[in-house]
């Protein structure tokens, strides 16, 4: 049996504002998502998450939550791939908030409970959300 690579070296970011979690909808096509990307060499996942952040969303973090590990497939760069991000939470963070038109066409406020409703999620955002709900004891059904 052929055991398939999984891609760790990425992070995902749930950034959160009186209950509501910040989603952009991806310039790939592939739907709303939480920040995240690539750890760059010698890079930490918990600096990468905050790079990220900042890079995508102008915001920069000042309280940073490890959540834990999540997996599901993802096309990155038009290649299917089994990746597995680490989740973060940021509860509090300073800056503006601009997204970088390279990666997202637009961003949402969506409340937590809410956000698996929605149709299109990245699978890899998607099973980030599902981790949040259970850090914040949300039960989902």
């Amino acid at each position: 049996m052929n055991k398939r690579e999984v891609f760790k070296d990425c992070t995902g970011i749930a950034v959160m504002k009186e209950g509501k979690v910040l989603l952009g909808l991806r310039q790939d096509g592939q739907g709303w998502g939480l920040a995240g990307g690539k750890k760059e060499a010698g890079e930490t996942l918990e600096a990468c998450a905050r790079r990220e952040l900042k890079e995508e969303f102008g915001l920069e973090a000042i309280d940073l939550e490890y959540v834990g590990i999540v997996e599901a497939e993802a096309t990155i760069k038009g290649v299917e791939k089994l990746v597995a991000p680490s989740i973060y939470v940021c509860n509090r963070y300073i800056g503006e908030l601009n997204i970088d038109k390279d990666e997202h066409e637009e961003y949402i406020w969506v409340d937590l409970r809410e956000a698996l409703k929605i149709e299109k999620i990245f699978p890899p955002s998607r099973e980030g959300i599902k981790l949040v709900l259970e850090y914040f004891g949300i039960i989902i059904n």
